[in-house]
């Protein structure tokens, strides 16, 4: 039986040595060999001599020492603990401060005896919390150290009497520093507003919703500026409609007249509500900004009402200015499209002794249609040459109606003729191409009747719709394709678009759906792989590991099931659910892991010495022996080791009467 005992605590001791070995030694408290040890070997040469120069520099001022070490872990004791040991083991004395630091347990300790500096106890804990645990969280290991140094070399005293010389200059330089203060903040304010007044000047400000975010002062200088500027544009417009209304007469100027004049009255409105923001009655600034929103809006309104017509009333006056020179162009154009009349008769003819009158249809007209819009051009040139050269007021609109009619005529004209030209090479290509037009379609209805075989297939109706119009088309085009090819292939074309665009959605649709299918089977792999993994290890060590462990086990657990659920109607969800399952469990490790390396060092002991366990140590981890950790070697059931205790002031140095230890320790 002593045997057995003695084999048990062996493999128990194995066990716990393997699975308490993490990646950094741990290491006990010791002798310090000089000022500044980096057993954990974070600092590199600038940064060890950065620290020394700052150890040094504080020795040099306050004669104080200061003592840093850095290690992997504090070999399961508690920082203060650590600390405490390792000043003993040392020999250091009243004037000697301590910075130990474990940078795997992510643990330290500052500790500073009062006679070693004349700060106070709360100034010691600021240093502590607020400059070198900052440090520390952010790796910097050197910053740390010479964030301690600074602190113990600050002074708490100051015991120096001001002059009433050195007190008036003091004064004066306040009252300078004071009087630049109200400048720079007053220059500052001045560009403030002038960089806020440029980016409101870049918002949309006809939407009041855009406005919003402009600040209220930017807001104001903004309605002032828009309501001049509109205002000018406004009086500019009036002016200048008098003069068009003379010239064009009211038929033709309406447009702008109707355009001047609701921008007057929305620049009416503008004004009303500028004063009721300039009157002596003080509005609140909801109020104030829903009155300036009003005023931007409307006269911004009003501007682009002005805008919209600016471009026709220009071209409308230099159709005026430059009509005899266009009349000349347009009378070139009807001297160009006369000469192709009788080719394009005479290509017409030749059409219609190839092809039926049914593929010709479209064109059998154009020559005869061509000679009259020609007609019809030539009259309201000739009428335009009379009203140039002879202006009189409220003749010039018929002169616009005049230019622009012929050309109407003319593009009308030329489009007939090109269709006449154009008409004999389509219809031959639209004849050689039909037959691999016909035989590319057949194959889409093909492989839309296979796909609506298999069942189950995105944007059924429709796809069966398009190939159905499709076999139509295909029907159609072989009955007349020597009669109307054109037609024919205009119908097979339209169709076979139609049907290749669905299958190309159909298809896409059905790539996405295996693409999302194969990234489920992936994701409910790695979730179940991590349950099935975590749920071994928890049933293995079922003695120490807590609730915390099982409950996100189980909800990995429940994710996957729903997860299984919707893998046919939502597989994206499906996917959510199942990587939701891999963090729970990965989460479940954790927990699982922490509660291990609790138990573990509640057995050992900080010194690996043993926590009353006996034998029985891999027993009771597997949950074959309950009782022994649990009744009292963890500290609230499954929480960290409570051995080590606080460093309280006081406490260093064995009795009460030697002096007290500022500072502390704690995670970071």
């Amino acid at each position: 039986m002593r045997f057995v005992r003695l084999l048990t605590l062996v493999v128990a001791m194995i066990t716990a040595g393997a699975l308490l070995a993490p990646g950094a030694a741990a290491e006990p408290p010791f002798r310090l060999p000089g000022y500044l040890t980096d057993n954990a070997g974070v600092l590199n040469g600038a940064s060890r001599a950065e620290v020394t120069s700052a150890i040094d520099s504080l020795y040099n001022s306050r004669k104080t020492r200061l003592w840093v070490v850095y290690v992997d872990s504090f070999s399961g004791q508690s920082a203060e603990t650590w600390a405490r040991n390792t000043m003993r083991a040392s020999d250091l004395g009243s004037f000697d401060a301590l910075l130990a630091v474990a940078t795997v347990d992510r643990a330290y300790a500052f500790m500073v005896p009062d006679s070693a500096t004349d700060l106070s106890s709360s100034r010691v804990e600021n240093v502590r919390r607020n400059d070198i645990e900052p440090a520390l969280r952010q790796n910097d290991w050197a910053g740390a150290a010479v964030a301690a140094a600074d602190g113990l070399g600050q002074s708490a005293r100051s015991g120096s009497s001001i002059s009433w010389a050195g007190l008036l200059i003091t004064l004066a330089v306040i009252a300078l520093a004071v009087v630049l203060l109200m400048f720079w903040r007053r220059r500052r304010r001045r560009k403030r507003r002038e960089a806020e007044f440029a980016a409101a000047r870049r918002v949309d400000p006809t939407d009041p919703h855009a406005l919003a975010s402009v600040s209220l002062d930017a807001l104001d200088d903004l309605s002032k500026s828009m309501v001049v500027e509109v205002d000018n544009a406004v009086r500019t417009s009036d002016h200048e409609l008098e003069l068009a209304v003379e010239e064009f007469g009211t038929a033709r100027t309406e447009p702008f007249t109707r355009a001047v004049t609701n921008a007057k009255t929305t620049l009416g409105q503008a004004f009303n509500v500028r004063q009721i923001l300039d009157d002596a009655i003080p509005e609140t600034p909801a109020q104030r900004r829903d009155l300036l929103t009003r005023v931007v809006v409307a006269a911004a309104k009003a501007d682009r009402e002005l805008e919209a017509q600016q471009a026709a009333f220009a071209e409308l006056r230099n159709l005026v200015i430059n009509a005899p020179t266009r009349l000349d162009a347009l009378t070139q154009q009807v001297v160009d499209i006369t000469a192709r009349l009788d080719p394009s008769r005479q290509k017409l003819a030749q059409l219609h002794s190839e092809f039926d009158e049914t593929a010709l249809h479209s064109v059998t007209g154009n020559v005869d249609a061509a000679t009259e819009l020609l007609t019809f051009a030539d009259e309201s040139i000739t009428r335009g040459r009379d009203l140039a050269l002879h202006p009189a007021p409220g003749r010039q609109t018929e002169l616009v109606e005049c230019v622009r009619a012929a050309e109407s005529g003319l593009v009308q004209a030329r489009g007939l003729l090109d269709a006449v030209d154009s008409a004999a090479s389509d219809i031959r290509r639209a004849a050689a191409t039909l037959p691999s037009a016909i035989e590319d379609i057949q194959n889409g209805i093909k492989q839309a009747s296979a796909l609506l075989q298999q069942g189950n297939v995105p944007q059924a109706a429709q796809l069966t719709e398009a190939r159905d119009a499709a076999a139509a088309a295909v029907a159609a085009a072989q009955r007349s394709k020597s009669v109307d090819p054109l037609g024919s292939f205009t119908e097979l074309t339209r169709a076979d678009a139609d049907l290749d665009r669905l299958l190309a959605a159909v298809e896409q649709e059905r790539e996405a759906a295996e693409r999302l299918n194969r990234a489920l089977d992936e994701a409910l792999f790695t979730a179940r792989s991590r349950v099935r993994s975590v749920s071994d290890f928890i049933d293995t060590r079922r003695g120490v590991v807590g609730p915390e462990a099982r409950t996100r086990l189980a909800e990995a657990v429940r994710q996957i099931g729903a997860a299984e659920d919707k893998r046919s109607a939502d597989p994206a969800g499906a996917i959510a659910h199942a990587n939701g399952a891999a963090m729970l469990a990965a989460q479940a490790q954790n927990l699982a892991n922490a509660d291990m390396q609790n138990a573990q060092r509640s057995y050992l002991g900080p010194f690996g010495g043993g926590g009353g366990g006996g034998g029985n140590m891999g027993a009771i981890i597997g949950g074959i022996l309950i009782g022994n950790i649990l009744s009292g070697g963890m500290r609230g059931g499954f929480g960290g080791f409570g051995g080590g205790g606080g460093f309280s002031p006081g406490s260093f140095g064995g009795s009460g009467g030697g002096g007290g230890m500022f500072g502390g320790g704690g995670r970071f």
